[in-house]
């Protein structure tokens, strides 16, 4: 036989045999009694299958249809059928919430987000679904899903909010590649776990309050140099305390005697670079940080990264006295409470306002865009006025703190304008902010 022939049996009617390319196929052939259509049912393979055992399948088939069987159909059902169930079984020993966890960050987070936010999403992700990280995805319940979020609620109830958002994005991204039925997310509820009702923190250190700290990071046995360098940049500069552990050799510039901080757009919160002068103090420290330096001005252990930003924060909560951990036990407290590294910044930017700084220029001190249409029409940098509001923000942070030699000395406490650091073109529009 040639591809394309086929033999058929005047005694069973229906059988037939029909050849292809590669193989020879018993096939019962007969017509649906509704609808008056051809159908075709497969029987098997020559020579595997016999012509007595065809005959035995034609049989069986044809009594089938005589019962008003679509027996064509009904193969088709239970083909299918087997493909659902091992689909299922597939989606349970294999996409397990690890796995689908896994490729969510890998996949969407990863690619999507800065590397800190990444790595605080798989450390987010990890801790929470290390219960049922072998369970499968497409079977998590509600009430699984409840506890996973319950249980991160009872000690951090913002970090649950925050877990609970990126678990929803999770399955939905699990959904959408197929791994998980269609719609399906134990985490979709608005408040799963709990309503965590996240109260913004609005902390600015009153004036004695910086004094007290100042002094307090001096004394010893109080902060690492590490921890102190970091929390006093972001006090004097007003740079988010992770801009401040990131800062790099390469970073930095002089100009008109003015060393200037540049900070790329891929490091900054909002994607645009940010340029810094560093006054008095400030840049005292990042010298000194400078010498000796390879890479990152705030190096971790391993010498090839910088040190997260957490670090500060768990260093001030070590010497909060609120902890009852036995390391913490033997450490000096620092005399300011409830406060918290961001707080250094909403600091600088209160004493900015209290000394007079014009709002665009304190704004753009901390690299924030200006609001309304003064961000589409006002381009101007204001880079004199930087230096001119962070000198005196820094003056004011020597005579509290105490230091012996500030950044800048005048009778009435007001930093003269120096022509280099102020173009002469300048002078008029630098008195008016």
């Amino acid at each position: 036989m040639r591809p394309g022939d086929h033999l058929a049996f005047r005694e069973y009617p229906g059988l037939r045999l029909v050849a292809s390319k590669s193989r020879h196929a018993w096939t019962y052939r007969y017509t649906h009694p509704d609808t008056g259509q051809q159908r075709q049912l497969g029987l098997g393979f020559w020579p595997a299958i016999g012509f007595g055992e065809a005959v035995d399948k034609w049989r069986t088939a044809r009594n089938l249809r005589f019962r008003g069987v679509d027996v064509a159909q009904e193969k088709r059902a239970a083909s299918q059928d087997r493909k659902a169930r091992a689909i299922a079984v597939e989606r349970r020993e294999r996409y397990t919430c690890s796995f689908i966890s896994q490729r969510y960050l890998a996949e969407v987070i990863e690619v999507h987000r800065k590397a800190k936010g990444a790595t605080e999403a798989r450390r987010m992700l990890e801790r929470a679904l290390r219960t049922v990280a072998t369970t499968s995805a497409n079977e998590l319940t509600k009430a699984q899903a409840r506890d996973v979020i319950s249980s991160i609620a009872e000690s951090a109830p913002r970090v649950a909010a925050m877990t609970r958002q990126e678990l929803r994005g999770c399955w939905a991204y699990a959904s959408d590649q197929g791994w998980i039925e269609e719609g399906r997310n134990p985490f979709a509820a608005k408040n799963l776990g709990g309503v965590f009702k996240a109260k913004s923190r609005e902390r600015a250190l009153q004036v004695a309050e910086v004094r007290a700290l100042l002094q307090w990071m001096r004394e010893p046995r109080a902060y690492s140099r590490t921890v102190a360098d970091a929390l006093e940049l972001v006090l004097r500069t007003a740079l988010r305390s992770g801009e401040v552990c990131a800062m790099q050799v390469g970073d930095f510039e002089e100009r008109e005697g003015v060393l200037w901080l540049h900070i790329p757009g891929e490091r900054m919160k909002e994607g645009r670079a940010h340029l810094v002068p560093l006054i008095g103090r400030a840049r005292t420290i990042v010298e000194d940080r400078i010498r000796g330096a390879k890479c990152f001005l705030f190096p971790a252990r391993d010498g090839e990264t910088s040190i997260a930003q957490k670090v500060l924060g768990v260093e001030v909560y070590a010497h909060s006295g609120r902890s009852e951990a036995r390391a913490y036990v033997g450490n000096r407290t620092c005399p300011v409470n409830d406060w918290a590294p961001h707080d250094l910044r909403r600091t600088a930017r209160t004493l900015l306002a209290e000394l007079g700084c014009p709002f665009e220029v304190a704004e753009l001190i901390l690299a924030h865009a200006l609001p309304g249409v003064a961000a589409v029409y006002n381009r101007a940098k204001y880079e004199a006025e930087k230096v001119i509001w962070l000198g005196r923000l820094n003056d004011q942070l020597d005579e509290l703190g105490g230091a012996a030699t500030p950044s800048h000395k005048s009778a009435d406490k007001r930093p003269r304008r120096s022509r280099r650091q102020v173009p002469k073109h300048q002078d008029a529009s630098a008195t008016a902010v």
